[in-house]
């Protein structure tokens, strides 16, 4: 099983990458996702109502998305440590595809919004 991360940001940034899932756990309360990206190794857990994404490596991070709210972001590499929140607006799940739109917020300035689309596939 493979996977397309699918991103646009609002400085015009795209990014759209396959990549191969090293393992699917499937538990009652969450679905967890691992592969590896260029940065690290990477999970995404789809809970029913909201998700978390991990990432360890070159770059490490956090992201916590639930819709209309503000949850943390953690985001660290060598060089470099902060806190963000993000607020998602939106979260969506139909068939093979997740998408989310949020905002990366400092104190209470928007400094991007992203919308990102996560295809799992089955070839």
């Amino acid at each position: 099983m493979k996977i397309k991360i699918k991103s646009l940001d609002k400085f015009s940034q795209n990014y759209e990458k396959v990549f191969e899932l090293r393992k699917v756990i499937d538990l009652d309360e969450k679905k967890e996702y691992h592969y590896s990206d260029e940065y690290g190794r990477c999970k995404i857990v789809d809970y029913n109502d909201f998700v978390e994404i991990y990432r360890r490596g070159e770059i490490n991070s956090k992201q916590v998305f639930k819709v209309s709210e503000h949850t943390p972001f953690i985001y660290m590499t060598k060089q470099f440590h902060t806190k963000y929140k993000i607020f998602t607006k939106k979260f969506e799940k139909e068939n093979d595809k997740m998408t989310l739109e949020y905002d990366i917020m400092d104190d209470d300035n928007v400094i991007n919004n992203i919308k990102l689309n996560i295809y799992f596939m089955k070839k």
